[in-house]
């Protein structure tokens, strides 16, 4: 996730002396006595139409050969000098000096603000890669940098790499990194850190632009890292930028580990707990949407798997036993159904296989490698249904499947 800024610059300056104007080279007015600021402002907009973006008027009016005074709207200094190039040399630092200060004052005023949209973003996100969105676009917006990314740490595979855009093709290129321990902490880059043999040369993606001067790095938890990057090489980012940007990045962790927990919650609601499998519940909102698909014309069958003798390997080897072979069982049926089959732990030793688009010769197929599978370590019996317009509901459906099953069931006499 990469964002860029377009101008930061917010505040306006007009620098003049009495013979000139330094900027364009305008003649400047003479002094007058009615007072530095409205004295200024009157005088300069005799002469030129002062643009509506200036926020500050500042000019350098020189007193004598060792000092000259500069005046603005937010203050008058004096200067000391030994010379025109010295007077407006100091002049430069002072307004830069002022502009700088002007900025720390409207971030500080806009950063409520900013903080509440921040963390309602947060709340209202649904998905991670939501999280790193917001982290990003607002870190951005806050802290103030010529670009902000945000990177989603993947372990397994040693990098960092950008979420993906909403609606973005699954083949669709992202930006990434190689995992650098420096990246673990907060810290701040330059470009010779990423050069060849430097302490962080996996950050040379960073330095693409060869503008960027700086880049300063926050982690979030152990789940990715927030990335600012600077071209301005007078850009400083201050104790209250770094202070900013870990708290923006300690938000996002706390959403991440929301968005988690109702995962979790959600899963187990729909999971049964000793299979992994899906349970009643979750079959239900699979079978709605099997069912609909049916009804407009698509295949749709159910099968109903039973472990023969069950009851027997509990009375004897107990129940733990028991749950080891419900285990394999599960294991093997969700190895063997493809990818858009459903296989459910329908209740105690049955098992319940959803096959959209499937019909009865694919679910007794299925039946028939789960069976070859086990090898004869557990004996199994399947009954099959397949969706016809007559059925009324999904209910009759899988009713149909278990009449087919204890059919089977009887016929093998097997209990």
């Amino acid at each position: 996730m990469r964002l860029r800024r377009g101008d930061d610059r917010t505040l306006g300056v007009l620098m003049a002396t009495p013979t000139r104007w330094i900027a364009d080279g305008t003649r400047a007015p003479a002094h007058d006595e009615r007072g530095p600021r409205q004295a200024v402002r009157a005088a300069v907009e005799q002469m030129i139409e002062v643009p509506a973006d200036v926020q500050d008027l500042v000019l350098l009016l020189e007193s004598g050969p060792e000092e000259g005074v500069l005046l603005a709207a937010s203050g008058t200094w004096r200067l000391p000098c030994e010379g025109e190039g010295d007077l407006l040399a100091q002049a430069r630092a002072r307004i830069a000096a002022l502009r700088q200060e002007r900025m720390r004052q409207l971030k500080r005023q806009r950063l409520p603000d900013q903080l509440i949209a921040y963390f309602e973003e947060l709340n209202a996100a649904a998905a991670e890669d939501e999280v790193f969105r917001a982290l990003a676009e607002h870190a951005l917006r806050i802290v103030g940098a010529h670009t902000s990314l945000a990177f989603v740490r993947e372990p397994a595979r040693g990098m960092l790499r950008a979420p993906a855009r909403p609606g973005a093709a699954p083949t669709e290129y992202r930006a990434c990194l190689l995992w650098d321990p420096r990246f673990a902490e907060p810290g701040l880059m330059q470009a010779l850190d990423a050069r060849a043999g430097g302490p962080c040369a996996v950050a040379a993606p960073l330095f693409g632009d060869p503008a960027t001067s700086q880049v300063a790095h926050v982690p979030v938890a152990d789940e990715g890292v927030l990335v600012l990057t600077e071209r301005r090489e007078d850009r400083v980012f201050e104790p209250e930028d770094w202070d900013v940007m870990r708290a923006l990045a300690l938000q996002a962790e706390m959403a991440l580990r929301r968005i988690r927990l109702i995962e979790s919650v959600r899963s187990l609601s729909l999971t049964d707990s000793l299979t992994g499998l899906a349970n009643r519940r979750h079959m239900d909102v699979v079978m709605e949407h099997a069912w609909a698909s049916a009804r407009r014309g698509e295949p749709l069958a159910v099968m109903v798997l039973d472990l023969d003798g069950f009851k027997a390997v509990n009375d004897a080897q107990g129940h733990q036993a028991g749950d080891r072979v419900l285990c394999q069982v599960a294991d093997v049926l969700r190895s063997e159904a493809r990818g858009s089959d459903v296989v459910v732990r329908y209740g105690g030793d049955e098992f319940l296989a959803i096959l959209p688009g499937g019909n009865a010769a694919a679910a007794h197929s299925l039946a028939e490698r789960v069976r070859m599978r086990l090898n004869g370590s557990v004996g199994v019996s399947a009954g099959v249904a397949e969706y016809r317009p007559e059925i009324a509901s999904p209910d009759e459906l899988v009713r149909d499947a278990d009449r087919a099953l204890y059919e089977v069931k009887r016929a093998r006499g097997c209990r």
